[in-house]
């Protein structure tokens, strides 16, 4: 008799997502990078994450918008 612990980590998530959240896939390939200092605004680029990339306007690192 198995009592649990034979599954393989897949979960029952219906969406087929990678974990809590959605992770960086979540916000998908468009939308903006957005300073939460300033509120300075630009296009968010692909293979790039907002997080690594700073201000222009006034060097804090911008955030996902």
């Amino acid at each position: 008799m198995n009592i649990g612990g034979g599954g393989r980590g897949q979960g029952r998530n219906p969406s087929g997502g990678r974990g809590r959240g959605g992770g960086p896939y979540a916000a998908g390939p468009g939308g903006d990078c957005v300073c939460p200092a300033c509120g300075h605004r630009q296009q968010h680029q692909v293979g790039k994450p907002c997080n690594s990339l700073t201000c222009p306007k006034c060097g804090a690192r911008m955030t996902r918008g």
